[in-house]
């Protein structure tokens, strides 16, 4: 590089942080045309072409790049702008042949992962394809196995193991993947399909959590080991583990050994940029893109042991599961604390929370529950919704198992020092930073003890726990005096050694919450052998027992006094700890798995499947009461009363995208909803409320062949209409189906520019329906609509109170 070339790049790379393109692009084209071999700079000046907006000549300044260097950016980059002018199948030949190419780049893995999360056919189809054929050929010649593609790409890497450069770890990792693989594709050597009752563990929610989290918080570390534990202790072929597609309207398998194996990263740290993490979590997410859908053994049961709550559109694919195989689902309930305790939290997640609420009670055959005080709360949240539970179909299963390997090495006890800590000078309180944990009593309890003995003499007080919501009173509190400040460290992203080398050089641990479903920092602190300081509020005592030492609820005195016995007692301290020592004995995550699957046997032996024509699910339709509204939209409540319901349940079928405030979007081939009339004495009038999509006009058709409905017409762009249909006859007692479609499918993602990849129909928001002669409903229904009144007409309206 000469002085003059390393001068243009100079100003190139000045006129870029000023964000002048032109200038940019004129100096880097100077450089390359005085030293044409630098790829790094054909990238930046694509990089500068692309931010003017000319991309033609970008693609060529970075197809130059990957000619001169093949294992560079250039391929990458060109797949970027295919993506931005819509030409996705390009794209994705640029990304394959990056991957191929560059020893795995995980760039180009993330790219590919996102293109298949658009989850349309075309790129799926054309992926699978590409992936099986080197010579990427086009998406006509897609295998009639998905897997096919991955098998072949595994191949292909193995066979190009001195040609990449490949480490031993990462052979054998891609020998292992390939063995599993044949498994799941079907080799004579795969375990022979399961044919008894199934258990499924459904992990959506942990899936996606690992989408922006790496360490596991409480709920997610109770799915992780109850999950892998029931895999390797139970039949093969009787666990699997799956997760849903919203937008593909399929559950789909997750192979249980990548399962395993991701789960065991997200124990080792919470870096999220450690490249093995990157890798794992890309992989698992493009096996589950290109999989199939699963099929559930008739009467399986689908377990979540995790949170569904924000999880859109959840119960339209459990409904769908039940309808089609005749599923049992089984939610576990760690706690409905944003009903029984809203003041502790956001209102947008009680909202949220109601809406899962509305749904778990409609779609669940029975529960499981971490606590008789969560089972208690699950009886009272029912029975003021209206909803009857037998007591018996509620399974408590305590949490009190060894959430870590006891043999598991900790943290380098150097690390404290780090963190400014000493052994047995410090106490633990591990829990997420929220108004509900009350970290507001410990810091006024500290304080406390600080001014009566002095800050030498106080342990310091150790937080660990990410951020949550409504917490800046907390950081207020912890600013606001300095006292606290010297003696409170919080620390967070902590890995399970690191934690562990916490618990095991506490003096005793602290958890003052407000309420909680279970409490496993509770359980934690006594497999760790320390004594903990609970509050004596909702599930607390079961998860301390008799070894914890209980402060009232609410007390500031009590706390303060039982903090300062255990802080200055030492005989005392070393008495409940001989007392742990002696009596606790945690159980093992396969006893936990154990006892649910019991539980399931228990289950079934109370209410055996019924399946095929005789599954309730299977032609079960809500009936619709007349001269009621039924908006489609979310539930916008945030306190729940008997008769609260969500008419998200009239949707049939997987052609529905989840609730929004105004209704919901059908997908591109459009949606039904199934009704069903108990009262029909003669003709039926009815309303709907329609929406077109943006964009432009559109003609659509809504029509109930079975019940003589044909209606059709067109629509401004995200015009809203009533619509009013009639049915003569009387409609079938067992219910019917109404469908709504366009003439024009519209993709969100060219509105949006990217920012929302569905593909949408028309739009529902809402329908009522009254007899045709009764023409007091159908005044009422004009009125409330022509003076924004529909609520008070709602069929799930709260009750006038007088």
């Amino acid at each position: 590089m000469t002085g003059a070339v390393h001068g243009f790049i100079s100003r190139g790379n000045a006129a870029r942080s000023a964000k002048d393109w032109e200038q940019a692009a004129e100096h880097y084209r100077a450089a390359v045309s005085e030293a044409p071999n630098l790829a790094h700079i054909w990238i930046q000046l694509g990089h500068m072409l692309k931010q003017k907006g000319d991309v033609d000549q970008a693609l060529d300044a970075y197809a130059r790049a990957e000619t001169i260097d093949p294992d560079g950016e250039g391929a990458v980059e060109q797949g970027r702008v295919a993506k931005l002018q819509k030409k996705n199948a390009v794209a994705t030949q640029h990304f394959l042949r990056a991957y191929r190419t560059n020893n795995g780049n995980i760039e180009a893995l993330t790219e590919l992962l996102h293109l298949l999360e658009r989850r349309t056919k075309m790129d799926r189809q054309a992926l699978a394809s590409l992936l099986k054929n080197p010579e990427m050929t086009t998406a006509d010649s897609a295998p009639s196995s998905m897997r096919d593609g991955e098998l072949t790409m595994l191949d292909s890497l193995l066979g190009r193991v001195k040609e990449l450069n490949l480490e031993e770890g990462q052979v054998e990792a891609l020998r292992a993947a390939r063995e599993r693989l044949n498994e799941r594709v079907g080799d004579d050597s795969a375990p022979a399909a399961w044919e008894g009752d199934q258990i499924v563990f459904d992990a959506s929610d942990l899936i996606e959590y690992f989408a922006h989290n790496r360490l596991p918080t409480g709920i997610q570390r109770v799915q992780i080991a109850t999950i892998t534990d029931s895999i390797r202790s139970r039949p093969a072929g009787s666990v699997k583990v799956c997760c849903f597609l919203p937008d593909d309207g399929s559950w789909i398998e997750v192979a249980t050994a990548k399962f395993i194996a991701i789960c065991g990263l997200a124990l080792i740290s919470g870096d999220r940029s450690d490249p093995q993490w990157q890798q794992a979590y890309t992989d698992l997410k493009i096996s589950i893109s290109l999989a199939p859908p699963l099929k559930f053994n008739a009467g399986a049961f689908l377990v979540n042991l995790g949170t569904s709550w924000w999880l859109r559109d959840y119960f339209l694919f459990v409904r769908e599961a039940k309808r089609l195989h005749g599923v049992r689902y089984i939610p576990f309930v760690h706690d409905l604390i944003p009903i029984v305790t809203p003041q502790y939290c956001v209102k947008a997640l009680t909202q949220e929370f109601i809406e899962w609420a509305l749904g778990v009670f409609q779609h669940a055959d029975f529960f499981l529950v971490n606590s008789n005080a969560t089972k208690n709360d699950l009886l009272k949240v029912a029975s003021t919704l209206g909803h009857h539970i037998e007591p018996e179909d509620v399974a408590v299963i305590p949490l009190d198992a060894q959430f870590r390997d006891p043999g598991q090495p900790l943290a380098p006890v150097r690390l404290l020092r780090d963190w400014q800590l000493k052994p047995d000078d410090f106490v633990l309180m591990v829990s997420t930073i929220e108004v509900r944990k009350n970290h507001a009593a410990a810091f006024d309890a500290w304080e406390a003890l600080i001014e009566k003995h002095g800050a030498r003499q106080v342990p310091k007080l150790v937080c660990v726990g990410k951020d949550g919501w409504l917490n800046d009173a907390i950081y207020a509190r912890l600013d606001a005096s300095s006292q606290l400040r010297s003696r409170v460290v919080i620390l967070s992203g902590l890995s399970d050694e690191e934690l562990g080398l916490l618990y095991d050089s506490c003096r005793f641990t602290l958890y003052p919450s407000h309420y909680e479903g279970w409490g496993l920092p509770a359980t934690e602190s006594l497999c760790y052998g320390k004594v903990p300081l609970l509050a004596d509020n909702s599930s607390l005592p079961e998860a301390g027992g008799p070894f914890g030492v209980y402060f009232q609820s609410g007390s500031l005195a009590d706390l303060i006094d039982k903090a300062e016995r255990l802080v200055f007692d030492r005989a005392e301290l070393q008495r409940l700890e001989a007392k742990i020592a002696a009596e606790f004995s945690p159980r093992t995550w396969q006893h936990v798995a154990d006892q649910i699957g019991r539980e399931i046997e228990t289950f079934l032996a109370r209410k055996p499947a019924m399946l095929g024509a005789n599954d309730e699910w299977s032609q079960r339709i809500e009936p619709v009461t007349f001269g009621a509204y039924y908006p489609l939209g979310r539930t916008p409540e945030h306190r729940i009363w008997k008769g609260l319901g969500s008419a998200e349940i009239y949707r049939s079928g997987t052609g529905w995208y989840w609730p929004e405030e105004w209704g919901c979007w059908t997908k591109g081939d459009g949606g039904e909803l199934a009704l069903r009339f108990l009262d029909q004495k003669g003709p039926v009038r009815g309303f709907i409320k329609v929406h077109a999509p943006p964009g432009k006009a559109t003609k659509f058709e809504v029509s109930a062949p079975a019940a003589g409905v044909f209606v059709e017409g067109s629509l401004q762009p995200d015009e809203f209409r009533w619509i009013a249909i009639d049915i003569a006859d009387i409609a079938a007692p067992e219910g019917f189906h109404i469908r709504f479609k366009t003439s024009r499918p519209v993709d969100l993602d060219e509105v949006t520019g990217g920012a929302d990849s569905r593909v949408i129909s028309l739009g529902v928001g809402g329908f009522y329906f009254c007899h045709a002669d009764d023409l007091v409903a159908r005044a009422n229904f004009i009125e409330a609509m022509t003076i924004g009144g529909l609520r008070q007409l709602a069929f799930n309206r709260e009750p006038a109170v007088f």
